[in-house]
């Protein structure tokens, strides 16, 4: 059993040299999924994939339903600007301080993850890929960001589950008198609960897998926190270590494998769309203006909009990239002072009636209500 000797006893008889960026056991000792796993990998790697391209082309075609055309002057006018507020998360931080720093927490984390999960996958399936081999010098920071990340996105999704399970303030939600659409009182609570569990699940697993390959292969000077974990699995034998990974691995790649085609149909799809919001939205001389209507173009049949398709693309993406987080709501003076009025309900509205309809829309049917009859029913 390769896994009874000690890594130091093995790093000692080696004759290569250990470079301070690379873990401190050899690269051949990394655990690796069997060919069995491997092909279960992959097929549910293409059945994920399926199943979001599935719900990606609906969403693009709902969008297409909208009226106007995408600027790609603007988009590239706001390039930097919107990737300056994507990674900073500078709007949410106005208001609701503490909650949006566990917010930053785990959005920071979950971004990191996109290659987190890239360089797991790609050394559980291919024997021949060691990421410290590829990131050379970086591959200690890589290690060390990851590490952190992961306890941060921890703590984060444990105070906000917190807070939003127990402690149950009211400004993450409407007052009674708000129409909400039906689903979205209890279906918000529940989305968030989902997500939030992924997320418990997911990096929890990183995590602790990689607490039992250090555990089976020495302290990583990188890894404090996971090297810090592996204490308490010293005692297991190596072939308790490497079954202990396996299912912490499949843990971890299996949720987010599962993850992606729900991650499209839930509100966090914001983390997608609210970037695009900030580079794609049509510039403005205020917040409320309103598109011009050219009263002399003689093709336009119907002035306005009658049905949620007429309205313009960018008002369907609002939809989509609204995290239904209550913010707008808390600062709307109308809302303040009693009024049956809501700019979060409206979108909330939106986004619950896209979900519902949004295949038949997609597909270039007519909504099954006006705008009117949708506002009087849910706003």
């Amino acid at each position: 059993d390769k896994y009874t000797t000690r890594p130091y006893d093995i790093i000692l008889n080696q004759s290569s040299p250990i470079w301070w960026w690379q873990p401190p056991y050899p690269l051949s000792m990394t655990f690796h999924l069997t060919l069995a796993e491997t092909i279960l990998f992959f097929i549910a790697l293409a059945g994920s994939l399926y199943f979001a391209f599935q719900i990606a082309g609906r969403i693009y075609r709902i969008l297409r339903r909208g009226q106007g055309e995408i600027d790609l002057g603007v988009a590239r006018k706001r390039l930097f600007s919107s990737l300056a507020k994507t990674i900073t998360l500078q709007p949410t931080f106005r208001i609701r301080l503490v909650p949006s720093i566990f917010h930053a927490l785990i959005a920071w984390a979950f971004i990191y993850y996109l290659l987190v999960n890239l360089a797991d996958a790609l050394e559980g399936v291919f024997a021949g890929f060691h990421l410290s081999a590829l990131l050379g010098p970086f591959s200690g920071p890589f290690r060390l960001a990851a590490d952190l990340l992961s306890v941060a996105a921890l703590v984060g999704m444990a105070a906000l589950l917190i807070r939003r399970f127990l402690f149950k303030p009211g400004n993450l939600t409407a007052r009674s008198e708000i129409l909400l659409h039906p689903a979205a009182r209890t279906g918000i609570r529940r989305d968030s609960a989902i997500v939030g569990g992924f997320i418990i699940i997911h990096v929890g697993a990183r995590f602790l897998g990689q607490s039992f390959i250090i555990a089976g292969q020495g302290r990583d000077p990188w890894q404090p926190l996971a090297s810090g974990v592996s204490a308490l699995w010293q005692n297991l034998s190596g072939s308790a270590l490497t079954i202990a990974f396996h299912i912490s691995f499949w843990l971890a790649i299996g949720t987010i494998l599962a993850f992606i085609p729900y991650f499209l149909y839930s509100k966090h799809i914001h983390l997608f769309f609210a970037p695009l919001n900030f580079l794609l939205k049509p510039e403005r001389g205020s917040i409320g203006e309103l598109n011009a209507l050219d009263f002399e173009d003689e093709t336009i049949e119907e002035f306005g909009a009658t049905r949620l398709e007429d309205l313009g693309w960018e008002q369907l993406m609002d939809a989509y990239a609204c995290i239904m987080c209550y913010r707008c709501q808390q600062v709307c003076p109308a809302y303040n002072t009693g009024k049956v009025l809501s700019p979060a309900a409206l979108e909330i509205n939106k986004r619950y009636f896209l979900n519902r309809e949004g295949a038949a829309i997609a597909g270039g049917a007519p909504s099954s209500q006006t705008l009117l009859e949708f506002c009087l029913l849910y706003t």
